[in-house]
């Protein structure tokens, strides 16, 4: 993500306290610390708050108010990703996060954020950020939401969508989202009416993309602003 200054904190117990495992200095923004825990099951309410505690201690000895808390977890590790419970956190943890100011995080959220980085859905930058937020943090990119799609044909090549006031023309691509992880197909041909387009404003229109894509309920546009 491009931190500078992430140091791997004692993980014992010093004087009865117990620290956190990752320290990140962020210059004038202050520092972020971190708790990171793998277990079988999901959090118990005390595991998610144990970073809040942490978190006072830091501002009391900085003397400042600076301080980001995060909580991440490898939860339900014996199971593989996607039978796991997503997000691992109830309602009430998330809410008391909230309240709290703290993040809570699950390592499948960054799993997939490393590919959503790499794939430029993403900037460091944006996801730096996206670390000091509170409550379940959620890496979405910014892109355009175009609703969902009317049909699909051609072993789901073709795709038939509605646009409204967005300029879309050959050569751009159509995103979509699966199981946290963002991807792309290039738009190949637009037609309207069997009709060939090269750009496209407003209407209904076929867009024949490069590769099938998943029957999936949304699709999104690259914002080019």
């Amino acid at each position: 993500m491009g931190f500078e200054n992430a140091v791997e904190k004692d993980k014992s117990a010093e004087n009865g306290l117990f620290e956190e495992d990752i320290q990140i200095d962020l210059g004038e923004k202050g520092l972020l610390i971190i708790e990171v825990k793998g277990i079988n099951g999901t959090s118990k309410d005390a595991e998610c708050s144990q970073i809040h505690k942490i978190k006072h201690r830091r501002c009391k000895e900085r003397n400042k108010f600076d301080v980001f808390a995060l909580y991440i977890v490898n939860n339900e590790k014996n199971i593989e990703p996607l039978k796991r419970t997503i997000p691992p956190f109830n309602e009430i943890q998330i809410k008391d996060a909230i309240n709290d100011e703290r993040g809570l995080l699950s390592t499948w959220q960054l799993f997939n954020l490393y590919f959503n980085i790499e794939n430029g859905f993403i900037t460091k930058e944006q996801a730096r950020n996206y670390l000091l937020k509170f409550g379940l943090i959620n890496f979405i990119p910014d892109l355009i939401d175009l609703g969902k799609p009317d049909k699909f044909y051609k072993s789901n090549t073709v795709v038939c969508l509605k646009i409204n006031n967005l300029e879309i023309k050959v050569g751009d691509y159509l995103i979509y989202e699966l199981d946290g992880r963002y991807y792309k197909e290039k738009i190949m041909e637009i037609q309207e009416n069997k009709e060939s387009k090269q750009m496209v404003y407003n209407g209904s229109f076929g867009f024949k993309l490069s590769n099938k894509i998943p029957n999936v309920k949304q699709l999104y546009f690259e914002n080019k602003k």
